[in-house]
């Protein structure tokens, strides 16, 4: 009778075969010359920039107050105030009667720390700001602010008092009324306290001269 293998034995080889079914034939080697290069797409040139549009109304272009308003306001960002200051003055000189090229060159001096030119400014912005009640409340806001810099309490409170009347007569205008309020409640406080003090030291003063006079009696 015929022997028969135990399947143990028949492992090593079912695998390999197996293994030998299932593996893909191996790549045929790669072509020793190379393709041709395929040439390369020139570059499409760069559509040149269209050149700002510029008209003196500034109806179907940019006017030469905004062209120097817009150098201005980018000089500040800068902070390089002396270029601002320039190109303000070039606005104002482009359009000596409409209020920005004033109120920018203001805000430019006010940084600057300029205040008494930075005031000149505003009045004049203010002059020419009638028919624009947002520039308006602006300069109005800032004229204010800026007496309260100078300490000039009494003129501040009426400049906040001019604001909120504004803000009253236009609605439309993006205003802060309760801010100026409150401006105004602290300028009157500072003013009381101010008059205290003075009050005070007029009395230290008589004091000491009193006291000096008694000193000089006694001493004779």
């Amino acid at each position: 009778m015929r022997t028969r293998l135990p399947w143990l034995a028949m492992a090593p080889f079912l695998l390999a075969t197996s293994a030998s079914a299932e593996s893909p034939p191996s790549a045929a080697p790669a072509p020793t010359t190379a393709a041709p290069a395929t040439p390369a797409t020139p570059a499409t040139p760069a559509t040149p920039a269209r050149p700002i549009r510029k008209d003196t109304a500034g109806v179907t272009g940019v006017s030469p107050l905004w062209e120097q308003v817009s150098k201005g306001d980018s000089a500040v960002l800068a902070r390089d105030f002396e270029g601002a200051l320039a190109a303000y003055r070039a606005a104002v000189a482009a359009s000596p009667q409409h209020p920005l090229g004033h109120y920018r060159l203001g805000q430019a001096q006010a940084l600057k720390g300029d205040l008494k030119e930075a005031e000149l400014a505003y009045v004049a912005a203010l002059r020419f700001a009638a028919t624009d009640a947002q520039l308006k409340a602006h300069v109005l806001f800032c004229l204010a602010d800026l007496r309260e810099r100078q300490r000039a309490i009494d003129e501040a409170i009426q400049r906040w008092s001019d604001y909120e009347a504004h803000a009253k007569v236009e609605p439309k205008a993006k205003t802060f009324p309760a801010s100026a309020a409150e401006r105004k409640k602290q300028n009157e406080a500072w003013k009381q306290l101010s008059a205290a003090s003075a009050e005070v030291k007029a009395r230290i003063e008589q004091r000491l001269k009193a006291a000096e006079e008694s000193v000089k009696k006694s001493s004779k």
